[in-house]
């Protein structure tokens, strides 16, 4: 295959696998509402499906080197939605305990296409098929267009079919998608002497603080997502008595301007612009009750977050050197993102149950998730940048 062809088919899968997941994810927030009307176990169910399988692998990784490959991918999420299809035909789907299963399955294979896609998008640039900001900005968009393309795939399923049915449609989808990792080759070695090298490494690598602190603001990007999901669904379905295609709609929009940021390059915002619109944007979608503001909102935050994430990828992109540095940094930016955007469902939805801040609360959670990112994009900006440094084991 060409250069073009790769990374044409590989952000595609980028866009497909994002939202397959997404869509699932959304069946089970809406239904989980409909039929418990607990905000919390929601929550706790997300929450569930990021944390349990991370450390799953921290533990394996103890024992076994893992690699970030495409097959172990295809193998985990041909594994994974078969698991959901079979559960799909029974009645477990309907019980709390069939949302925690499924829940789990799902934060399995999201974990693992986290950290591979990632990883593999790095090495795609050490192999010189792309450059960082192309890189940054084809990935980040690919992300952000699939995550609310699911979501509005997965609102007006969900409008349309039982929870069961809904389950069988996206599970056997991203049964069927997994062909699409056919028509992309292996990463391309950017210099097999230089990863020979690497694998005979002794030495750990630190990365600097201003890079961690990079790392935190692209997890509290998450944070925001994940409330997004978990919050915005109970202020539409409880709060505002409008069904699971608004929420879809709102999705989408947003997706609609995640994919004008990538592609308008002239149109850019820095890091305080997009932070301050973000805030708009969001109070804008949960205070107000009109559908033409909301839909306006939604595709502004759409763009100022993809904004945002596209120049902190570029620059996550550029301080990786080498492959065995692009695979630690993966690792870790997929953990904290994981880590942080699965827990703030469980967290934020635990202050709209009625002994704290009530169905309400949503509301004013969600601008409050906005403020924590716009407090670490300004811890990050004053933070001087460092070279990373290796220590031998």
């Amino acid at each position: 295959m060409t250069a073009k062809s790769t990374l044409t088919a590989f952000y595609s899968i980028v866009t497909l696998f994002t939202g397959l997941d997404m869509a699932i994810v959304i069946a089970m927030v809406w239904f989980g509402l409909e039929t418990t009307g607990s905000t919390f176990l929601v929550g706790a169910t997300l929450c569930v499906a990021t944390i349990v399988p991370y450390l799953c692998e921290q533990y394996i990784g103890k024992f076994v080197t893992i690699e970030l490959s495409m097959k172990r991918l295809l193998y985990i999420r041909l594994t994974a939605f078969a698991a959901v299809l079979l559960l799909s035909f029974t009645d477990a789907a309907l019980l709390p305990i069939g949302f925690l299963a499924i829940a789990f399955v799902v934060g399995v294979t999201d974990y693992f296409t986290i950290s591979t896609l990632e990883s593999k998008n790095t090495k795609l640039v050490l192999a010189g098929l792309t450059t960082s900001d192309t890189s940054a900005r084809f990935m980040q968009t690919s992300i952000q267009i699939g995550a609310f393309a699911g979501a509005l795939l997965g609102g007006v399923v969900v409008d349309v079919f039982s929870v069961n049915q809904t389950l069988q449609i996206i599970s056997l989808a991203a049964i069927l998608s997994l062909a699409a990792m056919l028509f992309v080759s292996a990463t391309p070695d950017a210099d097999t002497r230089e990863q020979a090298a690497d694998q005979g490494n002794t030495q750990a690598l630190h990365l600097p603080r201003n890079l961690y602190i990079l790392i935190i603001v692209l997890s509290l990007i998450g944070f925001h997502i994940g409330a997004f999901n978990s919050l915005v669904p109970i202020v539409f379905q409880k709060l505002n008595e409008w069904n699971a295609t608004m929420f879809g709609v709102a999705s989408g929009l947003a997706g609609l301007g995640a994919f004008s940021a990538a592609v308008l390059p002239r149109v850019r915002l820095n890091g305080y612009g997009a932070i301050l619109l973000v805030i708009v944007a969001d109070v804008a979608i949960v205070y107000w009750q009109n559908l033409y503001i909301m839909m306006a909102a939604a595709f502004v935050l759409g763009f100022s977050i993809n904004s945002l994430r596209i120049q902190l990828r570029k620059t996550l992109i550029e301080s990786a050197p080498n492959a065995r540095v692009a695979d630690v940094i993966a690792a870790k930016s997929s953990l904290y993102y994981l880590l942080v955007s699965g827990s703030a469902p469980m967290i934020l939805t635990f202050f709209t149950t009625a002994g704290f801040l009530g169905l309400e609360g949503a509301r004013l959670l969600m601008v409050v998730s906005a403020a924590l990112l716009a407090a670490a994009v300004l811890a990050w900006s004053l933070t001087p940048a460092a070279p990373a440094t290796a220590t031998a084991k």
